[in-house]
Order: C-alpha cells, then sequence, then structure tokens
C-alpha cells in the first residue's frame, strides 16, 4: 500500500511515513547490518521508486481491463461499419457464462416490467428464450424481439425499470422500446431497404438519416427526431416544481425525447402498426407513407397521444374504422389518412370525433372508398384551409354549413357521388383550388358560376353534367392556372357570348389574354361550336386539350406555331382537315399529339421528326398515305397510325420495341396487305370497323393529385404510360 501521496515529496509527514515503512518492512532483513545515513536514505528512495512502478503498472492494467470491457460488453456508439448495417447489433455476441447470467436476468425482469405495466399484452411475450430470436420465420412476436434486444443486445444496455413501482429509468426505456417494437412489427429485420440506423447502440434520437429526392429541392429527414419534452409548464422546467410529476416533467425537458416518427417511403415495408407507440406519449408528429404492405387497422391506443398535431398514413393498406379514441386528439393540426381502405358511415357518426379538432387546418380522406354517408357537419373546424374527401362513397348535396369554412383554400369532394346544385360555392370567394369532377350535378353554367374569383388557381369541373355555356369571366381570372370543364354538355361558341364581348363591355379577346399564368386547358368533349378559338397569348399554356367538339371544319390552327412551350396538344375529333402542317415539327417540346378521328390528308410529314420528347402520336382515323417513316423518335412508345392508307414497311419505327404500335397490317382475303409492320402490338385491316374502337384519351384521368404536372396517361384496358419512365432502358435489361 501505497503511504505517500505525490512521487517527489521529500517532507515532512509523508518522508516520516515512507521512513516508517521502511523500517518496519526491512527491520528483519537489516538487523545486525552497519548501514551509514546515506545508504539509508538511498535503500528508501529504491523502496518507493518500486512501489510506485507497481502502483502504476496496477493502473495501467485496470484501465486496458475497462477499455476491453467497454469494447466487448457495450459503448455508446458502434463502429461505422456495424452502424451501416443494423445487423451488426443483432449479432453481437451473448458473451461469456457471466455475461450471460446477467442477460437472462436482464430479460426476465424486461417481460416482467412489461407485463406488470402492461406496456405489452402478456401473450405476445409469452415466450421460452431459444436463442434463435432473430432468424427469419421463428414466430416470435414483435413485442419479445424487442424485449430481447433491449435485454440481452442493446448496446446501450439501459438500467431495466422496477416491475414493483415507476421509476425515472421508465420513461427512456419505453422510448427505446417502442420504437424497437415498430422497427420489428413493420418487417425491418426482414426488408427495409433504408433502416435510419434504427436498433444501432446510439442514442434512439439519433436513429434518422437525410434523404434527398432527385427533382426536390432541399433535404428529407427520415427516422426518429427528438426535442424537449413539449408542451411544459415553464415553472416546472425552470424550477422542477414541488412534487414528483413536476421534477420528473423537468427532468424530461433536458433529455433527450422523441417528439416525431416519419418513416422513409418506399422502403418495403410490412406488418401492422403496433399499439406501443402510445408510449411515446410526447409524441407530435407520426408519417407513415408509400408503404402498400402495412396493413391491418389503426391501434385505438394512439388516441391517447395527447401532444399529437400531425398524421400521416397515406399510401398504406389500413383498414377498418378510424378509432372513436381520436376525438382525444384535441391538438390536431394535420390529419392525412388518404390512399386506404378505411371505412365507416357518416350517418352512424363514425367521422363525429372530427368536430371537436378545433385546431385543424388540414384533413385528408380521400381514396378510402368504403367511407360512405353524407359530408358530415365540420362547421366548427373554423381554422380548416384544406377539406378532401375524393374517391369516397361520400353521397347527397353539398351542405349548407360549407361556407361557414372561412379560411378554407382548397376544396377536394371529386369523384364521389353528390348530386344537386353547386351555388351553395359561389360565395366562397377564398377558394384556391376548387375539384368537384367527376361527380352528378344538374347544374346549368351561367353568368355567376365562379364569378370574381379572383383567388382562384385551379378549378376542375369535368363529367359533371353540367350544361350552358363557358362565361367570358372565367378568361379574366388573373390567378388561374388550370381550367378543365371537359366531358359536360356544354355549347356555344369558345369563348363565350359568340367570340362577342365580356360583361358586354370588353373584348372576349382582352379577357384570354388576361389568363396569363394559364398551364391547363382542357374543353374536350363537349357540343362546342364555331371556330377553334385563337389562343396563341396564352404563353404558359402547356397542357391543350380541344377535341370531340363540333367545331366548323377547318385546318389545324396556325396559331398553334407560335405556342412552343405546348408539351401536349389533342384536337382528336376536331373537325380538321387539310393536310398535316410540316412547322408542328418546330413544337419540339411536345410529349403528347393527338390529331385522330379528323379528315387530315396527305402524307405524314417528316418533319415530325424532330418531336423527339414524343412519346404518344396518335394520327388515326384520317385520309392519311405515303410512308410512315419517324424512325428516330426514339422514346415513342404508343402510336396509332390504323385506319389509313399507309404504305411500305415499319423498319425504321421498329429499330425500338413500342408499347402500343397498331397500323393497317391485317392480311383479309380482298386485299394485300397495306402496311408491313414486324413489331405491331395491333394489325387492323379496312374490313374490320370494330379494330381499335377503344377511346385512347389520354386526359380522363384527373391529375390534381400531382399538381397537374402530368404522370400518367392511363388509357383504360390498354393500359398506361408515364413519362417519368425510360422504356427503352428498360426494355434493354435482361
Amino acid at each position: 500500500m501505497l503511504a505517500g501521496s505525490r512521487i517527489d515529496d521529500e517532507d515532512g509527514a509523508t518522508v516520516l511515513a515512507d521512513d516508517l515503512s521502511v523500517c518496519d518492512d526491512d527491520a528483519e532483513r537489516n538487523r545486525g547490518r552497519q548501514i551509514t545515513s546515506a545508504q539509508a536514505r538511498e535503500e528508501r528512495r529504491a523502496a518507493r521508486r518500486y512501489r510506485y512502478t507497481i502502483a502504476i503498472i496496477v493502473l495501467l492494467t485496470l484501465v486496458v481491463s475497462a477499455i476491453v470491457a467497454a469494447i466487448r460488453f457495450g459503448s455508446p456508439r458502434l463502429s461505422t461499419g456495424q452502424q451501416q448495417s443494423g445487423e451488426g447489433a443483432l449479432d453481437l455476441s451473448a458473451g461469456n457464462g457471466l455475461r450471460e447470467k446477467e442477460n437472462e436476468e436482464r430479460l426476465e425482469q424486461t417481460l416482467q416490467y412489461l407485463v406488470n405495466f402492461r406496456v405489452s399484452h402478456w401473450t405476445t411475450l409469452d415466450y421460452q428464450y431459444r436463442g434463435n430470436v432473430f432468424e427469419r420465420g421463428t414466430g416470435y412476436s414483435p413485442q419479445y424481439r424487442a424485449a430481447v434486444w433491449i435485454a440481452r443486445r442493446d448496446l446501450r444496455r439501459l438500467a431495466i425499470p422496477s416491475a414493483e413501482e415507476h421509476s425515472k429509468e421508465e420513461y427512456p426505456f419505453l422510448q427505446r422500446y417502442a420504437l424497437t417494437v415498430l422497427f420489428f412489427s413493420l418487417g425491418g429485420l426482414d426488408g427495409w431497404t433504408w433502416r435510419v440506423d434504427f436498433l444501432q447502440g446510439f442514442h434512439e434520437c439519433d436513429w434518422h438519416d437525410k434523404f434527398t429526392i432527385q427533382g426536390v429541392a432541399g433535404e428529407f429527414l427520415w427516422g426518429a427526431m427528438c426535442d424537449g419534452a413539449p408542451d411544459l409548464d415553464e415553472d416546472d422546467i425552470a424550477n422542477g416544481g414541488g412534487d414528483l410529476v413536476s421534477r420528473w416533467n423537468a427532468m424530461l425537458s433536458k433529455s433527450r425525447v422523441v417528439t416525431a416518427i416519419s418513416l422513409p417511403p418506399l422502403n418495403h415495408m410490412q406488418g401492422t402498426l403496433p399499439s406501443e407507440l402510445h408510449h411515446l406519449k410526447y409524441l407530435k408528429q407520426l408519417h407513415v407513407q408509400f408503404n402498400q404492405e402495412i396493413s391491418g387497422s389503426i391501434p385505438f391506443e394512439y388516441g391517447w397521444l395527447e401532444h399529437l398535431s400531425d398524421l400521416t398514413f397515406t399510401y398504406t393498406s389500413l383498414e377498418g374504422k378510424i378509432p372513436r379514441t381520436f376525438a382525444g386528439l384535441a391538438k390536431m393540426e394535420m390529419i392525412d389518412l388518404s390512399h386506404n381502405s378505411l371505412r365507416g358511415n357518416t350517418l352512424d357518426g363514425d367521422l363525429d370525433f372530427l368536430k371537436g379538432m378545433s385546431d385543424l387546418t388540414h384533413l385528408s380522406l380521400s381514396y378510402n372508398s368504403n367511407i360512405t354517408g353524407t359530408l358530415p357537419d365540420f362547421s366548427s373546424l373554423i381554422d380548416l384551409e384544406e377539406l378532401s374527401v375524393s374517391n369516397t362513397g361520400l353521397y347527397g348535396t353539398l351542405p349548407s354549413w360549407l361556407p361557414e369554412l372561412t379560411q378554407l383554400k382548397k376544396l377536394r369532394v371529386d369523384d364521389c357521388a353528390f348530386d344537386g346544385s353547386v351555388n351553395i360555392l359561389q360565395s366562397m370567394k377564398h377558394l384556391t383550388h376548387v375539384y368537384i369532377e367527376d361527380n352528378s350535378f344538374t347544374d346549368s353554367i351561367d353568368d355567376a358560376f365562379f364569378a370574381d374569383f379572383d383567388d382562384l388557381v385551379h378549378l376542375d369541373v369535368s363529367n359533371c353534367s353540367f350544361n350552358g355555356t363557358v362565361p367570358g369571366h372565367l378568361f379574366q381570372l388573373p390567378n388561374l392556372e388550370v381550367l378543365d370543364m371537359s366531358v359536360n354538355q356544354l355549347d356555344g361558341v369558345l369563348p363565350a357570348d359568340a367570340l362577342g364581348e365580356v360583361n358586354r363591355s370588353s373584348p372576349i379577346d382582352g379577357g384570354i389574354a388576361q389568363l396569363t399564368n394559364l398551364t391547363t386547358l382542357d374543353l374536350s368533349s363537349n357540343q362546342f361550336t364555331g371556330t377553334i378559338p385563337d389562343l396563341s397569348e396564352l404563353a404558359d399554356l402547356q397542357i391543350l386539350f380541344l377535341g370531340r367538339n363540333l367545331f366548323i371544319q377547318g385546318p389545324v390552327p396556325t396559331w398553334l406555331r407560335e405556342m412552343k412551350q405546348l408539351t401536349e396538344l389533342s384536337l382528336k375529333s376536331a373537325q380538321l382537315y387539310d393536310t398535316i402542317p410540316t412547322w408542328l415539327g418546330e413544337l419540339t417540346k411536345l410529349t403528347y399529339l393527338d390529331l385522330g378521328e379528323n379528315t387530315l390528308i396527305d402524307t405524314i410529314p417528316q418533319s415530325l421528326g424532330n418531336l423527339t420528347e414524343l412519346m404518344v402520336l396518335m394520327l388515326n382515323s384520317n385520309r392519311l398515305e405515303g410512308e410512315l417513316g419517324l424512325g428516330q423518335l426514339e422514346k415513342l412508345e404508343a402510336l396509332l397510325i390504323d385506319d389509313n392508307a399507309i404504305t411500305g414497311n415499319t423498319d425504321a419505327m421498329c429499330a425500338h420495341e413500342l408499347t402500343h404500335f397498331i397500323a393497317d397490317c391485317a392480311s383479309s382475303p380482298n386485299r394485300t396487305v397495306e402496311l408491313n409492320c414486324t413489331c405491331c402490338t395491333l394489325c387492323c385491316s379496312d374490313e374490320n370497323a370494330t379494330c381499335n374502337d377503344s377511346e385512347w384519351l389520354g386526359n380522363h384521368l384527373g391529375i390534381w393529385e400531382y399538381g397537374y404536372k402530368r404522370r400518367i396517361w392511363d388509357f383504360d384496358e390498354n393500359g398506361a404510360l408515364t413519362p417519368l419512365v425510360n422504356y427503352n432502358q428498360l426494355q434493354s435489361q435482361p
């Protein structure tokens, strides 16, 4: 044992203690020997050096042992390699016998705590540990796997809370356990593409990662995110309060508390949502989206998350009713449960829980076809800015309380079974986006139809059985970007009032010129007459559909030559005649061109070969002749040239495989083959009047969900095409 405190101390009590120690230790050995004072001092110094050396060796040995133990049995962070592979945390060795005994005790204590305090149902924890818990197909529940991991394999080695009484270790343990259950419940062990650092040895607040999406600015943070405990009383945080709960809250405010979970989309997640997430009592945001193999119902316990303000379960396969316990989510601001298989009947009060969410600003139940009944009275939701119930089973008339939602900007009630009048909307001048298409309204459009809606950006009233004419004031809305009035029974000339005057005072052409922001105009499939109006002043127009109307017969309008910004143009069945103008090849941004079902004559101009972005070209049912050519259109995926007199061969076009290629290449007893085609997907002949009798309408699928940016052309039984895919690259893959 060392008696001194410093190695070089030669004074006072330290020297005396050293002297006494040396004398006591060496008295017997030096008995009878004559030792000078100098020799005695030298021997004492030698003895001290020896002891100090031994002490340093012992100390270093202890330090090294501690480091080895830390590396072997747990450290706050994994190495880089382990962090990248979630398996690292699962594959660690259980250790030697002593460690195994400790692990058994930790697991037993964990299970007792989880059962006694009903953290998880006991049936999910009733297993015998066999050592193969994490092997695929072993049948262990997510809860038991989470218990084993946190007790035996977790590198943080959190203290296990007492199974007898609540303790300060409880919430950190619950937080980590709940997230671990989530990981196992959604198939994290079996197939997540991105594990976002779940089940790593560091704090769960770091179980997230940054992502970027091509074409989208900024970074996305997916995983578990933290901040201090939210919504605590400031005095509790500052002073700790006087009672146990206040002191506990003050402690939590300084710790790292999970307040948001946002799981990566398209991450091959599968399974059901675990009820254990309700233990994350400070959770504010919960986002699970674009993982369609997530099924089951929404746990009713989520209604106990009193701080929850933002809930998104979209593009999954959730089913069942929305829990009525959601009535307790008083702080809710945003709910998006769209694109699921949820059900409910509003006449039975299945959506009444929403009425108490006075802070709600965004509500979407769209694409849940089994939500039926009439639209409930949401007039209490005075802060609501977006209401989306499209593609549900709701029916009846638009309710009279809608104008009471004075903050409402976006209304989506399309693709339902609403009927009656839309006059109730005419007083809601604050609306910016209105989607009421694909319903059974019976109105006649008049001069009051969405008049003075100066903030209106999108208006889609297609396929609603409206009759009347297009009022001139719609062409004076300064912020309008999208106007879709297709598939109705509208008549008259375009624009309204026989190209006369708007409001009897200003020329209609001046009105059209004010639509400087218009990007999409679809007036197809109506009964408009007269000539096709000059729209060349619409400098931002990208999508123009005017086909299937009763226009006066005429050539392709020459003003189209100025519209080089167009990406889609459809003049199907627009009474066009004469030749296809060569200047169409100057509209090089076109991806979709439909001139079918007209009486166009002569040959196909080879200048169309300059349209290198073109994916859809429809020239069928005309009087075209000559050879096809156009082999340079390498992106073309749909080509319809049947019901013409085109001859020769298609070798140049067949240099790449098309998804749809329909031509007059069928043989018949009375006529020779008009066109030799080795890659056509359908061959027709003049004798077969029903060949290719599909509509081939590229505009009938609503695209508001994509901000009217083209994502898909849906051709019903003929399938779909998307401009987002390089089909040639796909076809070249083995």
